[in-house]
Order: structure tokens, then C-alpha cells, then sequence
């Protein structure tokens, strides 16, 4: 055999893969180019998101919002503002804007948009919903929809062993239940918390504090005897401490995932073959995403080169450092002979009528400040405060 035909064998034969590497390559590089388009106009969209839905809460200068928390994690946000401008920019970017059924098409492809804030998550999905048409006909129609927000809830029951007591996670029943208690987390460690004791056959009235907070937080042992109390309490305390970020995380994903699942059958209903599933998502990623008040959101199946698009973003919204509010109560040198509110410490009226150990000692909007109830030593006698102005001298 000649040269000749071993080298137009070698062509034959690698040729054609040559041509598969390139147009392979080549798929790879427009794919990459397709992805690296898309993330940025999904990005963009998160930091329009993230900006707007604080922002219109923050606009009204004579509401007072406020934060709450040790770590100023909380900011108010219109939740239905940054949806909207979620989707109306990435319309926008992607020249689509007004175009109804080019919209509901990509909406499809945006399985959940979710708002994680600072007490629960308002998950933002594709539901169906009945219409009318033009001509009088019954339809329906696919509407990404905000739902209420889900609390980051937790309930423990407390169990009684003769003299001896435990806590476990859920409601439990049966006559060694002294009570069962639910606490709703916050991204710091500020908590609701209600409750029932079933040995006294009442209700545990809700109220507000922070976990470790032993000067009210000893509804969380409700139904414990006063010997055992102290011991257990401090038990408890250091179990919902360590339960408060795997609990977020666990409703998080939770919701997250039923959303993207749910995805599946409205997608097929329009033709949309993608198999829409949760992202592989790592859990430093996960508590990484409750640190802060902010948006996530997945976008998927959207086609580009030789594969799919499976976008997760993520957003945080800015804090800035929360204004405080302290009290004081009159006392002889007080120049006015009212419970006051302060937004200044070097405010003289606050510095004559300060009461070291109030408590609480300040909150952060004034709205708490006006409806608070604090207590500590005046005169030499413990007592309770009610009602507070603000300050005619700092003006808070």
C-alpha cells in the first residue's frame, strides 16, 4: 500500500474528529460566552432587586422602621418591590420588556425568587390561576406569586421524669408533658416566643426577648420547678443558641426546594422538557445566605451551546448601624417629670435620669420606644416603667 492511501486513510479517519473537537470547542466557548452573558444580567437584576425593595420602606422619612437586634440585622424591605424589579430588569437587559407572552415564558425558566429577611422567607414561585379571555372563555394563566412569609418556627417540649426534666425538639403529648413551647428565630438572637403549660392548663402569653436574656427568658423553662429551674434554663438556652442557624437553614431549603420541584409541571405544560431540580448547594453556602437580610434567586434551563443554563444569585442588602433609642425615668434632678426616650448619650436629661441596670436598656425604632416596658431600681426599689416621650432636649 502507498503512502499516498495510508495518509488519505489517516485523513478520513481523523478528520471527522477533528471537526467534532472543533465544533465541540467551539459550542464550549459560545456556551461559556451564553453563561457569562446571562450571570451578569442576573446579577444586575439581584443588585436593582436587593437596592428597590429597601429602599422604598426607607423612602417615607416620617416612618420610623427601625432594626432590631444586637447585630443590627434587621432592615425593612418591600418584599413585592424586589420581585418586581427582579423580573422587570432582567425583561430589560433582555429586550423582551412589554412583550406579555415573552415575559410568562421566561418566568418559567425563574423557578423561585425568595426573600430572606430577617424573621422568616417570602418565597416568590409560578402558580396557576383561572382567567377570563377576551372572548368570554375560562383559561388560566401562570403568574410567578409572592406567599406569605414562613417564620423560622421551632417548638420543644419539656418532659418531666419524676424530679428530673428534658427538652425535645416537637410537640410531644402524654402526662409527663409539662409544656410545649414555640420560638419563632430572627437572624441574631432576638426570639417570640408562646406557649402552653399543661399542668396548669394555661397559655403562655407571647412575648419578646432575647434568648440569653435571663431577666426574661425564664418563660422559655415555663412549668420547671423553681429548684431545678436555673440549671435547666441555662441548658435550654445554650441548645436554642446552637439550634437558631440549623433551624433557618432547614426552612430555607425546604421552601426553596419545593418551589424549584414545583416548577417542574408548569414547565411541562408550556413544552419545557428541562428537569428543574435544586442546585447542589454546599452548606457553608447555605449559612452563608442567612447572615444578612437579602434576595437569592435560581434560574434554569435556559439553553446555551451545548448545555443549560443553572444560575444561583444572591444578593445582600446593605445595613447601616441602627439608631438607638434609651430610656430614663424622672427622678429630683430631672427636668422633666416623665419616662423619656433618647437617641443621644450625652443628652443632659438623659445623663441625670439614666437608670444603670433598666432593662431593656434601649430598643431601636421609636415606635418600641413609645409602647416599651422596662423595669429597674429607683429609690431603692425595684420597679416598672410605662409609657415613654421623646426627648424634648435630643429630639429623637
Amino acid at each position: 500500500m502507498k503512502i499516498t492511501d495510508f495518509t488519505l486513510i489517516f485523513m478520513a479517519v481523523t478528520l471527522p474528529m477533528i471537526i467534532i473537537v472543533y465544533v465541540n470547542v467551539s459550542f464550549t466557548i459560545k456556551a461559556q460566552e451564553q453563561e457569562m452573558y446571562y450571570q451578569k444580567i442576573i446579577d444586575m437584576a439581584m443588585d436593582d432587586a436587593v437596592y428597590e425593595m429597601k429602599q422604598v420602606e426607607n423612602s417615607d422619612k416620617e416612618i420610623d422602621y427601625g432594626y432590631s437586634g444586637k447585630e443590627n440585622k434587621k432592615i425593612n424591605i418591600n418584599a413585592q418591590v424586589g420581585i418586581d424589579t427582579f423580573f422587570n430588569t432582567l425583561y430589560k437587559s433582555l429586550d423582551i420588556d412589554g412583550n406579555e407572552n415573552a415575559e410568562a415564558y421566561l418566568r418559567l425558566f425563574v423557578p423561585v425568587v425568595a426573600i430572606i429577611d430577617y424573621d422568616g422567607i417570602q418565597v416568590s414561585s409560578n402558580e396557576e390561576y383561572k382567567k377570563t379571555n377576551a372572548d368570554g372563555t375560562e383559561g388560566t394563566q401562570i403568574q410567578h406569586t409572592l406567599k406569605p412569609k414562613r417564620y423560622y418556627t421551632y417548638t420543644y417540649s419539656i418532659i418531666r421524669n419524676g424530679t428530673e426534666y428534658s427538652y425535645v425538639s416537637g410537640v410531644s403529648s402524654g402526662s409527663d408533658v409539662v409544656s410545649v413551647h414555640t420560638v419563632e428565630f430572627t437572624m441574631d438572637d432576638y426570639i417570640t416566643h408562646r406557649g402552653y403549660n399543661y399542668y396548669e392548663d394555661r397559655d403562655i402569653p407571647v412575648s419578646q426577648f432575647y434568648i440569653d436574656d435571663s431577666k426574661n427568658n425564664s418563660v422559655l423553662a415555663d412549668g420547671v420547678s423553681v429548684l431545678s429551674e436555673k440549671e435547666f434554663r441555662s441548658s435550654l438556652v445554650t441548645h436554642l443558641l446552637e439550634q437558631r442557624k440549623s433551624t433557618i437553614v432547614d426552612i430555607v431549603t425546604k421552601e426553596l426546594n419545593f418551589a424549584v420541584n414545583n416548577n417542574n409541571r408548569y414547565a411541562r405544560s408550556a413544552g419545557i422538557t428541562y428537569q428543574f431540580s435544586f442546585p447542589a448547594t454546599s452548606e457553608e453556602d447555605m449559612y452563608n445566605a442567612i447572615e444578612n437580610v437579602g434576595m437569592i434567586a435560581f434560574v434554569q434551563g435556559i439553553s446555551i451551546g451545548n448545555k443549560y443554563l443553572n444560575s444561583k444569585a444572591y444578593g445582600v442588602a446593605s445595613i447601616e448601624q441602627a439608631t438607638r433609642y434609651y430610656f430614663t425615668a424622672p427622678n429630683e434632678k430631672s427636668k422633666y417629670k416623665m419616662n423619656l426616650y433618647h437617641k443621644d448619650l450625652a443628652c443632659p436629661e438623659y445623663l441625670v435620669s439614666k437608670i444603670n441596670n433598666m432593662s431593656p436598656k434601649y430598643v431601636t425604632s421609636k415606635q418600641q420606644a413609645t409602647i416599651a416596658i422596662t423595669r429597674g431600681t429607683l429609690n431603692d426599689k425595684m420597679q416598672i416603667f410605662k409609657g415613654f416621650y421623646p426627648c424634648p432636649l435630643c429630639n429623637p
